[in-house]
């Protein structure tokens, strides 16, 4: 008879819990092998974020090797309306001087009259003797605008479609006033390189009048309102400059100049220390997070003990944060501390008596003034020799193939799957065990019922005699 066809709730005895009882004692193996692999998945959660913000350090510790961070300068201009400046990379600290005696213009032409002289009241009126197509040339580009597509009517504002989608770099607009409409076209860039003229479907004088396109013409107003293509022209430091473009960033290293109007302005370069303390800041930030997830690892480790051999966390972090001070106490090769800046210590970044670093910045700044070749070379330099150098070489190694943070995961990976393993025979030994006691002990019990039957029915029978 199985055990699932007896019910084991006939009888003296609670059959499932005296079976329950005897499991949990036999499942004490089960109990700590779920806590071994607990604890082992606990320090591949620890590994993740020590591997993480390892990660976010060699991040920071790249930046520094670059050394760019060192050329983030900052511009000022004395007077906003005649000239606006932005930086860009890299630059010279400096004062310069601007003085800027005409902007740049693109070429423009305005017609606002027929061939017969007379205003347009109606930009949508077919113009008469239009041709069917216009030719410019453009910056010594030759180009097409085909008129009046699919027998269209040619008019003002389709002349201005048509040209404005061929996209030659000249631009057209239809303004109105006083209910009379004009033709405006300009080269989409400004200077004489950049200006258009009318070769075919018009007659162009090179000038500002005296221009016919598309059988439409000038009127004085409309010359007096074209005008010809120049280039900007100012002086930087008493050196001549023209630009085709009122854009100017090849004058100022590191900085872009627009050019508003005509007058004398101040540019002041110099280097942006807050910006450049930034950057240096988010690295010590970095490291700082390692420590601190480094000693959370080791507190965690030596405080849970759930993992039989938790002192091996333990000790890669100890040798981690061994490894990292240890690149900070080794000068920069061929810098000499007497006479040049060698240590990361000399310049303002310390280390606390908990591990992590600190930031000077009136020291940074300081060494950063007196010595800025000698500080870029303790970050990163062509030997490969400096801070972010070598510490993005030694978190390559540590997060690399055969490095620390790989292969303690491969082994507690490894463990966590010999404890699953184990659970699994253990759970199935258990199964087995738990299917025999609970027959054992009903059929015990049903014997027990059975007999408790007969004792009472021989008192039964005793009493009535």
């Amino acid at each position: 008879m199985s055990a699932s066809s007896i019910s084991s709730s006939v009888g003296p005895l609670d059959v499932q819990s005296i079976v329950s009882q005897l499991v949990a004692a036999d499942s004490q193996p089960l109990t700590q092998s779920q806590q071994r692999a607990a604890g082992y998945q606990s320090e591949l959660s620890t590994l993740g974020q020590v591997s993480s913000a390892l990660s976010s350090l060699q991040t920071a510790a790249s930046t520094l090797s670059s050394g760019s961070f060192l050329q983030q300068f900052s511009a000022t201009s004395s007077d906003s309306t005649i000239a606006t400046t932005s930086t860009t990379s890299g630059g010279i600290a400096g004062t310069y001087q601007l003085n800027v005696s005409q902007l740049a213009k693109p070429r423009q032409l305005v017609f606002d009259q027929t061939a017969g002289g007379a205003a347009i009241t109606d930009q949508n009126a077919a113009l008469a003797g239009a041709p069917s197509s216009l030719s410019f040339n453009v910056g010594g580009t030759a180009s097409t605008v085909q008129l009046g597509a699919n027998g269209g009517t040619i008019s003002l504002s389709s002349m201005a479609d048509s040209i404005n989608s061929a996209g030659i770099g000249v631009s057209a607009s239809v303004v109105q006033y006083n209910n009379n409409y004009s033709l405006v076209l300009s080269s989409t860039q400004a200077g004489p390189s950049n200006a258009f003229s009318i070769s075919a479907g018009g007659t162009d004088s090179g000038g500002v009048s005296g221009n016919t396109l598309a059988g439409l013409t000038q009127s004085a107003t409309a010359a007096g309102e074209s005008a010809n293509a120049q280039n900007a022209q100012l002086t930087v430091n008493g050196v001549n400059v023209s630009s085709s473009s009122n854009t100017v960033s090849d004058v100022i290293t590191g900085a872009t100049i627009n050019l508003e109007k005509p007058g004398q302005v101040t540019i002041n370069m110099s280097q942006n220390t807050a910006n450049i303390t930034s950057t240096l800041q988010s690295f010590i930030s970095a490291y700082n997070q390692v420590v601190s997830t480094a000693n959370s690892a080791i507190s965690s480790s030596t405080t849970v003990g759930s993992a039989p051999d938790n002192t091996d966390i333990s000790g890669n972090m100890i040798g981690l944060q061994e490894q990292l001070a240890n690149i900070l106490g080794t000068p920069v090769s061929g810098a000499n501390p007497l006479n040049s800046y060698a240590y990361l210590a000399q310049i303002g970044i310390t280390q606390k008596s908990d591990g992590t670093l600190t930031l000077d910045t009136t020291a940074f700044n300081s060494a950063l003034t007196s010595n800025p070749s000698a500080v870029a070379n303790l970050f990163g330099n062509s030997s490969g020799t400096g801070y972010g150098n070598v510490f993005n070489t030694a978190i390559n190694s540590l997060l690399g193939p055969g490095g620390m943070i790989l292969t303690s995961q491969d082994d507690l990976n490894a463990k966590v799957k010999t404890e699953t393993d184990l659970q699994s025979q253990i759970n199935s030994r258990l199964d087995n065990e738990r299917s025999s006691l609970l027959n054992q002990y009903t059929l015990l019990n049903s014997s027990l019922a059975q007999m408790e039957q007969a004792s009472s029915s021989l008192a039964n029978m005793i009493a009535a005699a």
